[in-house]
């Protein structure tokens, strides 16, 4: 499961550092890069809930969702390599979406190997893959970019799928997993839409800035190239693992709800000090919003889930992970379009913004809950 999960975002993030100067290659404006970019959120939006009402239901072969969403992301890094046209590119970054809505079954499957109490730290795990395949993939496919051109890591993108296809036929669930389970309705859990938009901001700041924003600002701007935007990347994603890992921990010693907002807050800062930001101190924004990710990421997914009975845990977080991909798909809108229209400074502003009033409510709705049970 965990090399699956590593390969998942290894493949998707090969590509990475490619796609914005990619884009902007065939003559695209920022505009329409942002839309090509949401595209993959929108994909993702409609395609993890009926990936995680599928994925309750075949019990014992959710192997084969795993293996179908690989199979997809091998004709999405193929489309753009075969076919030189804004159709390929729209249909590329829509199936890439499709096939990425198989971590839903990856990171609860996961969790089932575990006892339910330690469901916080193996959500840790599963969610520190988000980072583990993207460190090597970002410099890689930048600089296999540079070397041999910027299709080549599509085409590397797609052939490692096909040997992840094939890997998750070998996955096994559980043997106490097998009972049969009954279709789930749409959960009622107040808790688990409250997480889902929390991480809705987080990863609407995410790519609208990191993923697409910020690649274009470091290229326009600061003359960066494709291998200097892969370490960027790698220095946004590399302490977010080391801190996803840490964050059940620190939960432990303060609490959930200083935790997510510390991390809101480092994502904000680092957001909005990027507006004003030379490649030095690019790194350092960089390193605080993988921070502020790290903080936030799993915590959010673990109580987004953890109150939902086990039969209906995969369409749970179906729904939880299909919400949070509306911040996918709206965040490289709102950039491209704010950039277009106002520059890069005031659209890192704007959503650093978002990001820091999020987090305040975030605070004052937790704190508040607390004082109501407290009260009762």
């Amino acid at each position: 499961m965990l090399v699956c999960a590593f390969l998942l975002f290894f493949i998707i993030y090969l590509t990475g550092a490619v796609w914005p100067s990619y884009v902007e290659s065939q003559g695209f404006g920022e505009g329409t890069l942002g839309l090509l970019i949401g595209l993959y959120g929108l994909a993702l939006f409609v395609g993890r809930i009926p990936i995680g009402f599928v994925s309750a239901l075949l019990v014992g072969r959710r192997r084969f969702v795993v293996s179908a969403g690989f199979c997809f992301m091998a004709v999405a890094f193929a489309l753009p390599s075969a076919f030189d046209s804004r159709w390929a590119l729209l249909g590329s970054r829509m199936l890439m979406g499709v096939g990425a809505g198989c971590f839903v079954a990856i990171a609860v499957l996961y969790a089932l190997y575990f006892p339910p109490r330690s469901a916080m730290f193996s959500t840790a795990v599963i969610a520190s893959f988000f980072g583990w395949g993207q460190i090597p993939a970002n410099p890689i496919g930048g600089w296999i970019a540079d070397e041999f051109g910027a299709l080549a890591p599509f085409w590397l993108s797609a052939g490692l799928a096909v040997v992840g296809a094939a890997l998750a036929l070998f996955v096994v669930e559980p043997v106490e997993n097998r009972a049969r389970s009954r279709p789930v309705l749409l959960p009622r859990d107040r808790r688990l839409y409250g997480m889902a938009a929390m991480m809705g901001v987080v990863f609407f700041a995410l790519y609208a800035t990191v993923y697409n924003t910020t690649q274009v600002y470091a290229a326009d701007r600061l003359n960066a190239s494709d291998f200097t935007q892969g370490l960027l990347l790698m220095a946004y994603i590399t302490p977010f693992v080391g801190v996803v890992l840490a964050s059940p921990y620190l939960a432990q010693r303060a609490s959930v709800t200083s935790v997510v907002t510390i991390g809101m807050a480092s994502m904000g800062v680092g957001v909005l000090l990027t507006a004003w930001a030379d490649l030095a101190v690019l790194f350092a924004c960089e390193v605080l919003i993988g921070v502020g990710l790290g903080l936030t990421y799993g915590l959010l997914m673990a109580l987004a889930v953890e109150e939902a009975p086990a039969s209906q845990r995969f369409y749970a977080m179906g729904v939880f992970q299909s919400i949070y991909a509306v911040g996918m798909f709206l965040g490289p809108l709102a950039s491209g379009y704010l950039s277009e229209a106002a520059g890069f400074s005031p659209a890192f502003v704007v959503i650093g913004a978002v990001v820091l009033l999020a987090g305040g409510v975030f605070f004052f709705a937790r704190t508040g809950d607390s004082r109501s049970i407290v009260k009762s």
